[in-house]
């Protein structure tokens, strides 16, 4: 059995690990990608890509707006024409297109269309993709060739069967989590006071939602900090604190071209008490489409976490028992939230304990490693 896996944005060691489970079990596999996004990590050998970039960054203006659907077109075409030649060269048993938006792309290969595949969805591609008529159209012929399709949440489930995805199709795995590296850190202390975000700068992470939150717990806790960590365009979100008089008691970090991700994640762990992920569905259509996994691998470190109920968040958080869960969109609940842990710190370790032993199994290596080589052998067979 080989294994060919397919993205349209690749970044070696950001959370997949389905090529090390290949290669774990000796199965043959090979990575194609349109765009390889440039980490500073290591790349997997004989990877083949269109080309590569720091940043897939939206365009801004017109002009540079139009160029970029103008290099678009342009590398799909290169892209598809490499797949076909990748198939004829590697000649794999099994396909593993990841991400809805790749299969998008790929949906009248001819590859496609004659190997068995499975399609993990991953969160953008099955809550804004849908909004995308190109894009809502190319889900709907590929799930007519009846292929394993792979979900993160109940909701991302429904929303493939609204499309004409088959129910018994259906397969579920949480992405695996380096659960081993992540060291028990619990709460320091009594005093619950340092808070952090872990999370893209973009709006469906509810930023914005969490800074009237936390100004308002302010009134009545001037000592508190509150720390934005993650990447992407922060100006908006420096303006925003900025508006909001809350510059001396926020600080932004860009956590890009900081070495590794994990042991930067961790020292930010061992230097705040409650981790916060209150998304939201963006204006765009927009949502997590899964577990934020920010907040999982917090939970694996025994922090208490304050989620909203976006689509994914009940695969590690159960409302009070390992973290609390609000309304998406409510700062005042978000802010009741925040209080209720601040006033028991002994409820939060209890829920930062539960938390930990629930992440800690569920999102487990081991664990999404045989739900995937079980995916390839029903496919092979």
């Amino acid at each position: 059995m080989r294994v060919l896996h397919l993205w349209d944005n690749y970044a070696p060691g950001l959370f997949d690990h389905s090529l090390e489970a290949c290669r774990e079990a000796n199965i043959p596999a090979a990575i194609v990608c349109m765009n390889l996004i440039d980490r500073d990590t290591d790349t997997p050998p004989g990877l083949r890509f269109v080309r590569r970039v720091e940043q897939d960054r939206p365009a801004q203006n017109l002009a540079a707006r139009i160029a970029r659907k103008i290099r678009m077109e342009f590398d799909t075409r290169r892209f598809q024409r490499l797949v076909e030649n990748e198939v004829r060269r590697f000649n794999p048993r099994v396909l593993h297109i990841h991400y809805g938006t790749t299969g998008a792309l790929l949906s009248a290969s001819t590859a496609v269309r004659r190997l068995p595949f499975v399609i993990s969805f991953y969160g953008f591609d099955i809550s804004q993709g849908p909004e995308i008529p190109r894009v809502r159209d190319s889900y709907r012929r590929l799930f007519k060739l009846r292929p394993l399709i792979h979900i993160l949440c109940d909701e991302a489930a429904q929303r493939v069967i609204a499309l004409g995805g088959d129910r018994d199709r259906i397969v579920d795995a949480n992405l695996p989590l380096p659960v081993q590296r992540y060291p028990d850190i619990g709460i320091d202390g009594d005093r619950i006071s340092r808070w952090l975000i872990p999370a893209r700068f973009v709006e469906k992470k509810g930023h914005e939602i969490l800074l009237q939150a936390f100004r308002s717990r302010l009134a009545d806790w001037p000592d508190d900090r509150l720390t934005c960590w993650g990447y992407g365009d922060s100006n908006w979100l420096e303006r925003r604190i900025s508006d909001l008089g809350l510059g001396d008691r926020v600080k932004v970090i860009n956590n890009r071209g900081r070495g590794d991700f994990d042991d930067a994640y961790i020292e930010q762990l061992r230097h705040h008490d409650v981790v916060l992920a209150p998304s939201v569905r963006a204006n765009r259509g927009d949502d997590e489409g899964g577990p934020a996994l920010t907040a999982v691998l917090a939970q694996v470190a025994g922090k208490p976490v304050i989620v909203s109920d976006f689509p994914g968040h009940e695969r590690s958080v159960t409302d009070a028992v390992e973290g609390l869960v609000v309304p998406q969109g409510d700062a005042a609940a978000l802010a009741a939230a925040m209080a209720r842990l601040a006033a028991d710190p002994g409820l939060a370790r209890r829920m930062g304990q539960a938390g930990r032993v629930r992440a800690s199994r569920e999102f487990n290596p081991r664990k999404y490693r045989d739900a995937l080589l079980d995916w390839y052998r029903r496919l092979a067979e």
